[in-house]
């Protein structure tokens, strides 16, 4: 049986964010925030394995969250969800860098769901890799 993963959604909209929760939370744990400080604060208690956190918000942007979300939990990954076009020019460089998957609203709650998957799977390799790593060198001190 597989692991249900925790994804946490952020959104200052109301109505967005009860919407994103109920579509993911057939395939996914969901927790919600409606700000950063919020998300902040529930990944002090529970590990997350895909944030999906809206880019305009007050307070940190998105962007700014994701970047302090993965110092305090390196092995999740990020889904940023935007009205702002301009971030497209900018997506292959942000994801190369693994900081985030891209979504542009309006989108398809199918399209929400893939991403969020896409995500998940990321991170699950990010945290076999880093325990494959340790195992590793826990050998090589071993030898």
């Amino acid at each position: 049986m597989n692991e249900r993963l925790n994804v946490l959604v952020v959104d200052d909209e109301h109505s967005v964010l009860v919407t994103a929760a109920a579509i993911l939370s057939e395939d996914f744990r969901v927790l919600t925030a409606s700000d950063a400080t919020a998300a902040l604060r529930l990944m002090e208690r529970n590990t997350i394995d895909v944030l999906a956190t809206d880019f305009n918000m007050p307070g940190r942007n998105g962007i700014q969250l994701l970047r302090e979300a993965m110092r305090l939990q390196p092995h999740l990954s990020g889904v940023l969800v935007t009205g702002h076009r301009e971030y497209l020019d900018k997506r292959d460089k942000y994801e190369m860098q693994g900081l985030y998957y891209l979504l542009i609203k309006p989108y398809e709650p199918k399209r929400l769901v893939e991403l969020i998957h896409r995500a998940a799977e990321a991170s699950r390799l990010k945290r076999t890799m880093s325990s494959l790593s340790s195992e590793l060198s826990a050998w090589k001190r071993v030898l």
